[in-house]
């Protein structure tokens, strides 16, 4: 031990004397992303502090001020919540949901590392959802005014695609005085490039919206160029590829991207939704996934006060099916729990329709479809995003194929054979992480588990 004192450690950063910064999450061009403590609400949040390049000018202010008023009222699972507003020290600062995952733009990365490309109902499911976000934010009469992969969050456990980064946010004339946008996903009028007469409105998010989807469909964005201003001028004068030069059987597809990146704002869709529903349309006829005629699904239960803890163990293997139910019982005993099984995604897929898991043990390597095209569609279903997921496989198809599950929001893994002190301890993480435990819904006075 040294027989110098340690120097006296330094105070917490406070904003607000209530957030206590804990590191720094990102940086950008309106200013520093934190991860933080709400110390009255002891939960984390993300506390953005806007450069104070931005704070001099005394209408830019009060934007920010009046967008977070409007942007706090906006009420959307796929949108970030804001949670305050205010003035540190000689800027302002965005008080947000703490969303902890991963951005599409890194997993779209990833994918392309892999020679590969999202599920199919994946990535429509990301986009019709963040369209629901989009269309949220537009009722409240604000444009995002930077719609991207990098401003789309897969959250951790569920999955569930979430809309941050309202740094650009604001309504149509501020942002044709503010500017803004990323070339690459920029509507042409957004850079004062458009026809004669356009102004930013909700149908440039249209536009950064097609630009996004195209670039999950096929792993290309509609227009690769190196420099700014180049891809700028592309934007504004160069025709973009269709969807099916890519990918041809994404043909359907074709003339609705087509029309969400016209030129002109008038020729686009009229709104986010009309968007989105075009897309959802042209996916029946596009949709190549296997059939389900082995396995009918039930019409969904009616939801009580209290229900039980539903579990879904799929595996093709029916010792390990009893295996698992087994460690299922043992990590959530003294609740009330409805444990299924499948033996194939099929099946898994017939029984999510009749009731939402809460809970899947999910075996990767199955005949027909594998792990990832089992939970890809079985997030596109209705509370789709609640499931939290343990992928099990060999440790040779977890190495090959973990990073396929991040745009899935999984984190959870298992290598088989996995001893099942193992499985029951983490079952039971993932049981506290979502708050099941103490979770009054789930309670079973009768102590019976099953």
């Amino acid at each position: 031990m040294s027989g110098q004192s340690d120097p006296p450690a330094k105070p917490p950063v406070l904003i607000d004397g209530r957030y206590e910064i804990e590191s720094e999450l990102g940086v950008g061009g309106m200013g520093i992303v934190y991860l933080a403590r709400d110390v009255g609400l002891d939960r984390r949040v993300a506390v953005k502090v806007v450069a104070p390049a931005w704070s001099k000018d005394s209408s830019i202010a009060q934007r920010f001020q009046k967008e977070a008023r409007a942007l706090a009222s906006v009420r959307s699972p796929h949108v970030v919540a804001i949670h305050a507003f205010g003035r540190h020290a000689e800027s302002y600062f965005f008080v947000m949901e703490y969303v902890r995952g991963r951005g599409l733009d890194a997993i779209l990365e990833e994918h392309l590392r892999h020679h590969a490309r999202l599920p199919l109902h994946r990535a429509l499911t990301i986009f019709a959802k963040v369209c629901e976000g989009v269309s949220a934010v537009h009722a409240a009469g604000i444009i995002h005014g930077d719609v991207k992969p990098a401003n789309i969050v897969i959250e951790e456990d569920t999955g569930r695609p979430v809309l941050v980064d309202f740094g650009l946010a604001g309504r149509g004339a501020d942002l044709n005085e503010f500017g803004g946008g990323t070339p690459s996903y920029a509507a042409p009028e957004q850079a004062g490039l458009g026809p004669q007469g356009s102004t930013v409105s909700p149908r440039s998010d249209v536009y950064s919206l097609a630009c996004s989807v195209f670039e999950m469909l096929t792993g290309h964005l509609p227009f690769e160029v190196k420099d700014p201003l180049d891809m700028l001028r592309a934007h504004a004068k160069q025709a973009p590829p269709r969807v099916s030069s890519f990918v041809p059987e994404l043909v359907a597809f074709d003339p609705i991207v087509d029309k969400a990146l016209a030129k002109a704002p008038d020729h686009r869709h009229e709104s986010v939704a009309a968007f989105s529903a075009a897309m959802m349309k042209a996916a029946i006829s596009v949709d190549k996934m296997q059939s389900r005629t082995d396995a009918t699904p039930a019409p969904p239960r009616r939801r009580e006060a209290t229900r039980p803890l539903e579990v879904l163990v799929v595996d093709d293997d029916p010792d390990f099916r009893k295996f698992a139910v087994r460690a299922v019982k043992l990590a959530f005993f003294g609740l009330r729990l409805r444990v299924r099984t499948a033996m194939t995604g099929a099946e898994a897929l017939a029984a999510g329709e009749q009731e939402t898991p809460d809970l899947v043990l999910l075996d990767f390597d199955m005949p027909g479809f594998d792990g990832v095209q089992t939970l890809s569609e079985m997030r596109e279903m209705a509370h789709g995003d609640r499931a939290r997921v343990v992928v099990m496989s060999t440790p040779t198809g977890l190495l090959a194929s973990r990073w396929r599950f991040s745009v899935l929001g999984v984190q959870d893994f298992l290598a088989k054979p996995v001893e099942l002190k193992v499985l029951v301890e983490t079952l039971a993480a993932i049981g506290g992480r979502a708050g099941w435990l103490n979770n009054p819904e789930f309670a079973n006075p009768s102590g019976d588990p099953a």
